[in-house]
């Protein structure tokens, strides 16, 4: 039996890892030198405001460059929320804004309010910001969640703590809106007859999205009111699309900057620009800050009684018409969200004004294995029912506070362990990559249930070999420290990497270059010099796909030391994003001290992908 005070004990978790990140970041400006906060990717200086447009929503778009349309030493990520100031000042409350677009060359920042002058004067820096909001509002579904202590409440609950078993109805027939294969026809019918939740296993490539997407078909279908949410903005943008895709009514909430560009009309801020209320509150807006402008001048003019109490009525006149604006915004939103069969939102903007109010027959929870189960429980806190989907065998939630690494098991694989394998689906079919890509995998991760759809099972990549492996062992490529940094590179491995790029000759979009370490992917990133072509760590490519993937594991030394690639996950996340042509670089020497490297090595060996590099490229050919 699990306690009440499972929430709480969450809590003091939630309470350690909030706590981490703020020491993390205070330390890191306290005591690192410029060069490594730009190295850990948490300033970028000496850039300048290059063009300002007006964006959506009315907010301003700054777009931000290094002189002369130099490289960018690091890329932000979309949705990061940056501050801006002068390069060699302080200013006392620099403006924030939220990082709307970037390239390699180029960052666009989207300011909710025009930010002041000097942001147009000379020479800035830009701070990543730690973000309170999103801790604050998973401790509220915590406690929102203990609270449920009556009648179907408390029973939710208890079935959330895995004291009772989840209730399913009998599953139904149903007509799909799109093609399903039998394992994704079942994880639909069962996920319709589940009255409190429901886990779709997805491996990659597998659909979980698709299935989640006919899920909202089908409850739409009863008259039901759909969530579709995920911890990352681009997760709930792919259900988003997916949803159009079938016709849905559906609606972003969030922030436009942090919504793909293509979909930023469906988004709530656009949409509710178009109702009449908030056509009549913007002009009570304007009308109301030209009163207050109005008292200012008022005021400034003279100590009179006249001119004060022509602007107190002033004041009070606009407080009124402020009022009365906001409610009229109110009833702007509520109209727009009441017309949608399916709202969009990120967990963490669960919890927010616009949907705080909201409550939902059914919510869909993508990508749930990377969500800490605080963040999860906001679905359940929002939704009668709730169907999870995600791949245990894929990263776990990022967890900073070694105190709090309880919080890397996710509430998907806990609801698994606690109610074992009928409340779950394993999806089985993929469609990303064929036979010879998906073997390993499939073996190692999944027990070797895994299928290839015919249309990619014997899929190639003109006469390239599906997978490649090339061992460095006694070629001196020795990993190394990063300079002005504690993440690690390897100078070797990256050479063979900018090689098998130019063999290949593929368009950069088809392609992507992983690497587990931080500094492995900025000195590719410097060594490749292609904006297009996307260098990124292991952890931002879960979920991605390519044509390519090109992969450096860097670990090189006499200890067998493995770091990050102990954990089997990553590598597997690595490993899966490749459609048509995997090429992984590594030292077999360091690596194959693992069982689980030293069977993909002997995998490689044994279908005519493994290479030395004493030898590669002259002898590449299969």
């Amino acid at each position: 039996m699990r306690d009440v005070d499972h929430f709480q004990k969450l809590e003091a978790l939630l309470q350690l890892e909030r706590q981490e990140e703020r020491e993390r970041f205070a330390l890191d400006r306290r005591e690192l030198p410029l060069s490594e906060l730009a190295a850990r990717g948490r300033v970028l200086l000496d850039v300048e405001a290059k063009e300002f447009n007006t964006g959506l929503g009315g907010r301003t778009l700054v777009t931000f460059e290094l002189g002369h349309g130099a490289r960018l030493p690091l890329r932000l990520s979309p949705g990061e929320l940056v501050a801006v100031s002068p390069r060699k000042a302080e200013v006392e409350a620099p403006p924030t804004g939220v990082v709307s677009r970037s390239t390699g060359r180029s960052v666009q920042v989207a300011f909710e309010r025009p930010p002041p002058e000097f942001v147009s004067e000379g020479r800035l820096r830009l701070d990543v910001l730690a973000n309170d909001a999103t801790f604050e509002r998973a401790r509220h579904a915590l406690t929102a969640i203990a609270a449920m202590d009556k009648g179907v409440a408390r029973r939710r609950r208890e079935v959330l703590l895995g004291n009772e078993p989840p209730f399913f109805e009998r599953v139904e027939p149903f007509e799909s809106s799109r093609p399903l294969n039998p394992e994704q026809t079942e994880a639909v019918g069962k996920a319709s007859s589940a009255r409190d939740f429901f886990l779709v296993h997805g491996p990659p490539g597998t659909g979980k999205s698709h299935v989640l997407a006919e899920v909202a078909v089908q409850c739409v279908r009863q008259g039901q009111r759909v969530l579709a949410t995920a911890a990352s903005n681009a997760a709930v943008d792919h259900l988003l699309e997916l949803c159009l895709e079938s016709g849905l009514e559906a609606v972003r909430v969030g922030h436009p900057a942090r919504v793909l560009p293509h979909l930023q009309a469906h988004t709530l801020d656009l949409l509710v620009e178009e109702n009449d209320h908030r056509k009549t509150s913007r002009a009570l807006f304007d009308e109301a800050y030209e009163l207050l402008g109005y008292a200012r001048k008022q005021r400034g003019q003279g100590r009179s009684r006249a001119r004060f109490a022509n602007a107190r009525e002033a004041q009070a006149e606009a407080r009124k018409m402020i009022d009365e604006a906001r409610v009229l915004e109110r009833r702007a939103v509520a109209a727009v969200l009441e017309r949608a069969q399916v709202v969009c939102s990120t967990l963490a903007s669960l919890e927010g004004h616009v949907l705080s109010l909201s409550h939902f027959d059914t919510a869909l929870l993508d990508e749930a294995t990377q969500a800490t189960e605080p963040l999860s429980l906001m679905a359940f806190v929002k939704a009668d029912r709730v169907i999870l989907a995600g791949d245990p065998q894929q990263l776990a939630p990022t967890v900073l506070s070694a105190k709090a690494k309880a919080l890397e098991v996710s509430l998907f694989e806990r609801l698994l362990a606690d109610h074992g394998e009928g409340v779950k689906q394993l999806l089985k079919e993929q469609h990303r990559f064929p036979t010879a890509l998906m073997e390993f995998p499939s073996r190692e991760m999944y027990g070797g249930a895994l299928r290839a759809h015919p249309s990619v099972a014997d899929a190639r990549l003109g006469d390239e070999p599906p997978f490649l492996f090339i061992d460095t062992a006694g070629k001196g490529f020795d990993e190394q420290v990063g300079e002005g940094t504690a993440s690690l590179r390897n100078e070797g491995e990256g050479e063979l990497i900018a090689l098998r790029l130019k063999m290949l000759g593929l368009p950069p979009q088809e392609v992507g270059v992983i690497t587990p370490y931080r500094a492995q992917a900025e000195g590719l990133r410097e060594r490749l010099g292609i904006d297009e072509l996307e260098v990124d760590t292991v952890d931002a490519f879960q979920g991605r796909e390519k044509t390519a993937i090109l992969v450096s594991l860097v670990r090189s030394n006499n200890e067998g030391t493995l770091g990050f690639l102990e954990d089997l996950r990553r590598i597997n996340v690595a490993i899966t994003r490749a459609k048509r042509h995997l090429f992984v670089v590594g030292d077999s020497a360091t690596l194959g001290r693992h069982p689980f490297y030293a069977r993909l090595i002997e995998h490689a060996q044994n279908t005519g992908a493994y290479r030395s590099a004493w030898e590669w490229p002259e002898n590449s050919s299969p």
